[in-house]
Formats: structure tokens, C-alpha cells, sequence
């Protein structure tokens, strides 16, 4: 983590966007579905209110296909992995849009001061700050320098303090990161950082992303979904024609992460799996509470069964033993497994080794957080 904590201490990082021109790339993604659109500063002029979520959206999902995949992979390699001392790291799958206009308070999207603990990111990943547009003055991001950020959120925990009274307090300190295009900001996630009103005239884009280094805290960020390795670039997976498969839909609530998950929410998750990539659901099995073991499962993958839909990877089993030997029956088995959060097939040794490097990537949390000790 030292690596993180040094090179994403509030540092600005050059970068040449010749080479990675992410502003363009933004533009025309926005110009295909609104042509009107002539610049990323003045958006605010050209598109109405109302559109902008959807903007928002699908920018976002065309940062994750694999064209733009290879790009992050790209500037990762080049400028983000000789910072972290040999380490393997993992890149965040979907990067997010953020997207600030004049006067953005009065319509309620002011992004609250936090840091990015208090939004379930582990302090193993290091945020990646990219303005599309001049970033300056109140339209830019506020950051607060690590020591005043590591006060305050002691302070808020042990005051209970208003949303106020923490923002007046990191007021104190906060400054704006003044950018252009071809800069980026790295910080980690102890820094509290967040929008003040917007009183220029221009709307400020940024492109917001992360890197996840091997062995660290992701806390509930988790590498698979929420994170991918350099080179897993395809947009999840290319389902096959299961139509006349037997298919069977399995839930479980057994392990560290599926306990914490309401069945009726994992079943949504399934069967919007189900429906995209029209495999049929035959019937759905839960496996009884408590039995870590996961019997039912077990005995699923040797009843003739073609395909079984999990919620995610880490439906799997928390032992290590015991996850290797159901991944095993079910490759001998040739029983496939497919998991929905992740989008990942399971068939073969080659996909469970690619499968267990997410699972042991990382630590949930490592050690106390800063405000216990």
C-alpha cells in the first residue's frame, strides 16, 4: 500500500493527450446520439437538463468496451505501473463520467464532500482524476491534504457531525485542483474531496477511474466485477446459444459476500442475466441457510444439469479447498457455470485459474482503519 499512499498523495501526473486523447473520444461518443453537441464546455447550452443522466450513462458504458479497455490498459502500463514497485494491480471495469455545470447545486447534483472509504473502496486502490475540459476554481474538484482529511473524519465518526458542519470543516483546508486537458489527478482514499457550487460559466467533465494493487483492500469493490485485469477487455462474456440446455438458476446466502445480499435481489440480478442473454431458466434451487458446505449445490452439478447461473463468483465457497473441489466436479462434470455480476463462464482449468486470481487478489479490509486505532 506504500506505493499508493505515496504516488496518490493529491500528485499530478502529465500526460500527453495526443496519444490518449480522452476528450475527444468523450465528444464524439456524445456526438453519435446528440450531434448538436459542439463542445464538452458549453454541453450545459446544448442539450437540455434532462438529458444529461443519459449522457452520463452512455459515456460510461463506451469506456468499458474493449477499445477504450485497451486504452486504460495503455496508459496504465505506461504511466500508472512503474509506480507500484512490481506489483500486479487490477483497473476498474467501468469507469465513471462525472459531469458538472454552472450553478449545478440548484438541481441537486452537487457531489457532497467524502472520502472513498465512506463509499466501500479499499485503501489498496489509487483514484485516477482525468478533466476533459479546463478544471479550475469552483467548477474543478476540492481535495483536502491527507493529515487535515485523516482529523476531520476522527472527528466526524466520534461527533456525529451534520453534512454541514463536516463540509465547513474540510472548507478549512480543501483547495481546487486546478488542471487542463493532458493532466490527471492521483489521490488515494483517505483524502476527502467534493464539489462545491459550480459559479463559472463552463461545465466541467472528468474522466474518474481506479487501479486495485495486488494484495491490498478493496473493501466492497470487488476485483471481477467491480475491477479487471490488464488485458480482460471483452465486454463481460459472449454468451453461446443455450437455448436447449437444461438450466438451472442457484442462489445461496452462505457465503461472506451472497449473506449480505437479499435473495429477491440476487434473483433480479439472475434472471436479468437470464433474459439478456436469452438462457432459459428451467427452475430455480436455494441452498439451505447455514450449510457453508453448499450441498444443494453439489448435488446440482451431478444431476445431468447443462448449465447452472450463480449470483456472482463469489457465491462460490469461502474454504478454498472446498471451492476447488465443486469447481472441479463441475469441470469433470462438464457442467457450466455462469456467473452474473461477473459475466464469466466457467468451464475449463484455464477459466477457473483466471476465476480464483480475482478471488485471492485482495483483502476485504487490512488492518484497522486509521479513525480505530
Amino acid at each position: 500500500m506504500n506505493s499508493i499512499y505515496t504516488h496518490f498523495d493529491n500528485n499530478t501526473l502529465n500526460y500527453d493527450p495526443d496519444i490518449w486523447p480522452w476528450n475527444d473520444l468523450v465528444l464524439d461518443i456524445i456526438t453519435q446520439q446528440y450531434p448538436q453537441v459542439t463542445s464538452l464546455e458549453n454541453i450545459h447550452n446544448e442539450v437540455e437538463t434532462k438529458d444529461f443522466v443519459n449522457i452520463t450513462n452512455m459515456v460510461q458504458v463506451n469506456l468499458s468496451s474493449s477499445s477504450c479497455s485497451k486504452m486504460f490498459d495503455s496508459f496504465a502500463e505506461t504511466y500508472i505501473e512503474p509506480m507500484l514497485e512490481g506489483k500486479k494491480y487490477l483497473i476498474k471495469r467501468r469507469p465513471t463520467l462525472n459531469l458538472v455545470i454552472p450553478n449545478q447545486k440548484r438541481l441537486g447534483r452537487r457531489l457532497p464532500f467524502h472520502q472513498g472509504i465512506f463509499y466501500q473502496n479499499g485503501r489498496g486502490q489509487g483514484t485516477i482524476w482525468m478533466p476533459l475540459t479546463r478544471a479550475y476554481d469552483t467548477n474543478s474538484m476540492y481535495v483536502v491534504p491527507t493529515d487535515s482529511s485523516r482529523k476531520i473524519t476522527k472527528a466526524v465518526l466520534k461527533n456525529r457531525w451534520s453534512q454541514k458542519r463536516f463540509e465547513d470543516e474540510c472548507l478549512k483546508t480543501a483547495y481546487p485542483v486546478n488542471l487542463k486537458v493532458g493532466q490527471a489527478h492521483l489521490f488515494h482514499q483517505e483524502i476527502i474531496h467534493g464539489n462545491v457550487n459550480n459559479e463559472t460559466d463552463i461545465t466541467r467533465m472528468a474522466i474518474d477511474w481506479h487501479i486495485l494493487v495486488e494484495g491490498e483492500e478493496y473493501g466492497g469493490r470487488l476485483p471481477g466485477g467491480f475491477f479487471r485485469l490488464p488485458g480482460d477487455v471483452t465486454e463481460l462474456i459472449t454468451i453461446k446459444d443455450h437455448t436447449k440446455d437444461t438450466c438451472i438458476c442457484y442462489l445461496n446466502s452462505n457465503t461472506e459476500y451472497t449473506k449480505n445480499i437479499p435473495v429477491n435481489y440476487q434473483r433480479d440480478m439472475v434472471q436479468s442475466f437470464c433474459k439478456l442473454h436469452d438462457i432459459p431458466n428451467n427452475m430455480w434451487q436455494f441452498e439451505n441457510e447455514h450449510l457453508d458446505w453448499l450441498p444443494i449445490f453439489e448435488d446440482l452439478i451431478t444431476s445431468n444439469i447443462d448449465i447452472i447461473v450463480m449470483t456472482s463468483i463469489y457465491s462460490l465457497p469461502d474454504d478454498v479447498i472446498r471451492r476447488e473441489e465443486l469447481i472441479d466436479l463441475a469441470i469433470n462434470n462438464k457442467v457450466i457455470l455462469l456467473f452474473a455480476n461477473e459475466g464469466f463462464y466457467l468451464t475449463n482449468d484455464n477459466e477457473k485459474d483466471s476465476i480464483n486470481k480475482y478471488l485471492n487478489f485482495g483483502h476485504k479490509q487490512k488492518g484497522w482503519y486509521p479513525w480505530e486505532t
